[in-house]
C-alpha cells in the first residue's frame, strides 16, 4: 500500500483514544497526498509509452511525483489535465500508426499540462488504471473500455439497472463534516441594530433549515452595509448559493467576503467547508483540498475529524484518486467505529461492488448494508443503506424477495431521499411477480398483488393481457366489489389508459352483479361517450338494455339492443336476446320478437330461469304470425323445462293451439291434464274443456 498507515512497522499505544489515532492517520494521509496540496511544487512528465492491445490501447505516463489530474473524454479525443506540471514536447509521439489513437500531444498553459490523445474510432472511451507506482498513470483507450451491463444480474432486471445505475453513481450523499454554526450574537449586536441583527439571525435560521432560496433574499439586504457586515452576509450568501448548486455565485461571494474580512475565516473555520466545496465544484481542486486540509487541522483530535476525513475522501475521489479515497474510508471505519462517519464510510466501501457483484455473492454484500442499516447513525445513511439493500435485491434476488424489500423501504421511508427511484424499481419488480403468480394459476395471489400495489402497476399494464387476467382472478375468487374498487381507482391513471375501456366495461358488469343500478348506468353511459368504437361497446349496450328492462322501460330496452337485429350480430350476454324479444313483443313487432326469442332459446344454457317464459312468449308470438305448428312445439318444449303452475300454463296454451290445428282430441287431453294440476291455469283449462265439450255436443261431433 502507498500509505504509511498500512505498514506493519507502525504501532499505536493501546490506551490512545481513537480520535487521536484518527488525527495521526489524517496527518499521514495528508503527507501521502500529492505535494500540490501544500505547495505549488512543479511536477514533470518524464516519459510516455504506448502499448496496443486487443480492443484498446494503453498510454502510460511516468511523472516525477504522483499527478494531480482530471481525465476527460471529449468528442474525437481524450484529454488529461495535470495541474502544476510541465513536459517536454514529445514530438515523435504526435503521429502514431495505431489502430485506435492518432497520436499523443503534450502542451502547457498557466501551470496546467494538457495531454491530448486524438481517437480514430467513434465509440471509444477511456479509463485510468491504478499502478503499483503512484507516479505512473496509465490510460486505457478504446471500445473495449465501454462498460457493458453486468451479465450476472437476474434475467429481466435490465430496466431496473438502466433506471438506477446512473442515478446512484451521480448521487451526491452528504459526506458529513463540521455542523452549521450561527454567527456570534455579541458580534452581531456590535455591528447591527437590534432589528437588523434579528433579521440576520432569521436568515441563518432559514439556511440551517435548508431554505437557502429564502436565505439569499435575507442576506442580500445587507449588501449596502459596512465592510464587516457585508463580509458576514457574503459568507452566508456563499453558503446559501452553494446549497442551491449555484457554485460560481457561491465562489464569488466567498472571495468577496474574504477580501472584506480575511481574518474572519479563522474565527469561524466551519465556513471553510462550503468554501472548499465551491472551489472544488468550480474546478479548483488544489485550492479546495488545501482549504479542507487547513480545516481538518483545526479539528484534529475531535469527533469531527472523521467526518472531515470522509469529506476529503469524497473530494479526492471526485478528482479521480479512487485508491487514496478508499484508504481514507477504511481508516474512518477502523478508527471511528460506531460513529455516523464510520457508517458513511462503510457505505462508500460497500458501494464499490453494487453493480458488479455476481448473483452467487450478492448476499455477502447485502449483509454489509444490513449491518450499516442496523447500527445507530444519522438518518440519511440509514435511509441510503436500506435503499441499497432494496436495489441489490431488485437486481439479483428472486422477484418476491425484491418486492418485499421495496415495500419495506416505502413503508419506512415514504418520503425518503430515494422514494421516487424506489417507486420505479417497485413498478418493474411487480411484473415478474405477476408473471409467476399468473403462470402458477394463483388467483388469490394475483388479487392481493394488485390490491396491495395499486399505485405501482404501470409496468404490468405494459402487458396487454394483464387487465383481463386480473379480472379473471377477481371473478374466480368472487371478489367483485374489490374489482370494482380497483378498476375505478385505475381508470384515472394515464399509465393504465390502454386498458381503460376494458376496465370500464368490467365496472359496468360488476355494478350490475352488485345490484348498484345507478352506478352501472352512469358508468355505461360514460363508456359510450368515451369509447364509441371499442369492441366492448356492444356488451355495454346490452347491460344498458338489461337495466332499462328491469326498470320497465321497454322502448329504452329496444333502443339499446336494436343492434342485435342485424343479420350477423351476436349477443355477448345471452339474456340480451330475451330482453329484446320481450321489448319487440310489447312494440307489436311479432317477427322481430320471434327471431330474438328463437336465438335466445337455442343459445341459452339448460337451467336458465328465463327459458320457460321465453318459450311461452315465443309460442304466443308464433301464434300471432299464424305459425301454429312451431308455436305448439315451443309449448311442448317449454312445458318440459318449466315447473310448478307454469306447466299448467303451457298445457292450457297447447290446448288452444291444438284447437287451431284441428287436433281436438289432443286439445281435450291437454286441458284435462291441466285441470288435474289445479291452480289458476287448471281452472281456466276446466272452463275451456267444458266449453269444448258443449260446442262439440251441439255439433254432434263427439264420439
Amino acid at each position: 500500500m502507498p500509505f504509511a498507515m498500512h505498514s506493519p512497522m507502525i504501532r499505536f499505544p493501546r490506551k490512545t483514544r481513537p480520535w487521536l489515532l484518527l488525527g495521526l492517520v489524517t496527518t499521514l494521509f495528508a503527507c501521502a497526498l500529492p505535494t500540490g496540496a501544500f505547495a505549488q511544487q512543479q511536477n514533470r512528465l518524464l516519459r510516455i509509452a504506448v502499448y496496443p492491445h486487443q480492443g484498446f490501447t494503453r498510454v502510460s505516463l511516468s511523472f516525477l511525483s504522483p499527478p494531480d489530474y482530471t481525465l476527460r473524454v471529449l468528442p474525437g479525443r481524450v484529454r488529461l489535465e495535470v495541474r502544476d506540471a510541465d513536459a517536454p514536447s514529445f514530438k515523435k509521439l504526435r503521429n502514431l500508426n495505431d489502430r485506435l489513437i492518432a497520436g499523443v500531444n503534450a502542451s502547457e498553459a498557466r501551470g496546467v499540462l494538457n495531454v491530448s490523445v486524438p481517437v480514430r474510432v467513434a465509440d471509444a472511451t477511456a479509463q485510468a488504471v491504478s499502478c503499483a507506482n503512484p507516479s505512473v498513470l496509465s490510460i486505457d483507450i478504446g471500445p473495449a473500455m465501454k462498460r457493458v451491463n453486468p451479465v450476472d444480474i437476474a434475467p429481466g432486471r435490465e430496466p431496473i439497472l438502466a433506471g438506477t445505475e446512473r442515478f446512484v453513481r451521480d448521487f451526491d450523499a452528504e459526506p458529513g463534516g463540521v455542523p452549521f454554526s450561527p454567527t456570534d450574537g455579541k458580534l452581531l449586536k456590535e455591528l447591527l441594530p437590534e432589528g437588523e441583527a434579528l433579521l440576520f439571525q432569521q436568515g441563518e435560521s432559514l439556511l440551517y433549515r435548508d431554505r437557502a432560496e429564502e436565505a439569499v433574499n435575507v442576506f442580500a439586504v445587507f449588501d449596502k452595509k459596512g465592510d464587516r457586515v457585508k463580509a458576514l452576509a457574503s459568507y452566508r450568501l456563499g453558503e446559501a448559493y452553494e446549497k442551491l448548486g449555484r457554485h460560481q455565485e457561491a465562489l464569488a461571494s466567498f472571495r468577496n467576503a474574504e477580501a472584506l474580512w480575511p481574518g474572519y475565516l479563522n474565527q469561524a473555520p466551519e465556513l471553510m467547508q462550503p468554501y472548499s466545496d465551491a472551489l472544488a465544484r468550480t474546478g479548483d481542486f488544489p485550492g479546495a483540498r488545501r482549504m479542507l486540509l487547513h480545516l481538518m487541522d483545526r479539528y484534529i483530535g475531535t469527533p469531527y475529524q472523521a467526518e472531515l476525513l470522509n469529506r476529503l475522501a469524497d473530494l479526492i475521489e471526485r478528482n479521480g484518486q479512487k485508491e487514496a479515497a478508499l484508504a481514507m474510508y477504511r481508516s474512518v471505519v477502523m478508527y471511528a467505529h460506531g460513529s455516523a462517519a464510520a457508517g458513511r464510510a462503510r457505505l462508500k466501501l460497500a458501494d464499490r461492488a453494487l453493480f458488479s457483484i455476481s448473483r452467487d455473492r450478492y448476499r455477502q454484500l447485502l449483509t454489509k448494508y444490513q449491518a450499516i442499516y442496523g447500527e445507530p447513525g444519522d438518518p440519511s445513511s440509514r435511509d441510503e443503506a436500506l435503499f441499497k439493500m432494496s436495489l441489490l435485491l431488485a437486481l439479483y434476488a428472486p422477484p418476491k424477495d425484491a418486492l418485499e424489500a421495496a415495500v419495506t423501504y416505502n413503508r419506512r421511508y415514504p418520503r425518503g431521499i430515494f422514494s421516487t427511484v424506489l417507486s420505479k424499481m417497485r413498478e418493474e419488480i411487480l411484473f415478474p411477480v405477476y408473471q409467476e403468480a399468473a403462470a402458477a394459476g394463483n388467483d388469490d395471489a394475483l388479487v392481493r398483488l394488485a390490491m396491495d400495489n395499486r399505485e405501482y402497476l404501470s409496468r404490468c399494464f405494459g402487458d396487454a393481457g394483464f387487465a383481463p387476467r386480473l379480472s379473471q382472478a377477481f371473478e374466480k375468487t368472487g371478489k367483485t366489489a374489490q374489482e370494482l374498487e380497483l378498476f375505478n381507482y385505475l381508470d384515472g391513471k394515464n399509465w393504465a389508459a390502454s386498458s381503460a375501456p376494458f376496465m370500464l366495461s368490467r365496472m359496468v358488469d360488476d355494478a350490475v352483479v352488485l345490484g348498484n343500478a345507478p352506478l352501472a348506468e352512469s358508468t355505461a353511459r360514460d363508456f359510450l361517450g368515451r369509447y364509441p368504437r371499442d369492441p366492448n361497446l356492444g356488451k355495454v349496450r346490452e347491460q344498458l338494455g338489461r337495466l332499462a328492462f328491469e326498470k320497465g322501460d321497454l322502448p329504452g330496452t329496444a333502443a339499446q339492443l336494436a343492434f342485435l337485429k342485424a343479420p350477423k350480430a351476436k349477443a355477448s350476454l345471452p339474456d340480451s336476446e330475451y330482453y329484446l324479444g320481450k321489448a319487440l313483443q310489447a312494440a307489436k313487432d311479432h317477427g322481430g320478437a320471434v327471431r330474438s326469442l328463437v336465438r335466445f332459446t337455442t343459445g341459452a344454457k339448460s337451467g336458465n330461469p328465463l327459458l320457460p317464459d321465453a318459450y311461452y312468449n315465443l309460442a304466443v308470438e308464433l301464434a300471432e304470425v299464424k305459425d301454429y305448428p312451431h308455436a305448439l312445439a315451443a309449448c311442448q318444449v317449454g312445458a318440459s323445462v318449466a315447473g310448478g303452475e307454469m306447466v299448467g300454463q303451457f298445457l292450457f296454451k297447447a290446448g288452444e293451439l291444438q284447437v287451431k290445428l284441428g287436433a281436438v282430441r289432443e286439445a281435450k287431453a291437454s286441458w284435462e291434464k291441466a285441470t288435474g294440476m289445479g291452480g289458476t291455469w287448471g281452472k281456466l283449462a276446466g272452463e275451456a274443456l267444458n266449453d269444448l265439450n258443449w260446442r262439440m255436443k251441439i255439433a254432434g261431433e263427439l264420439p
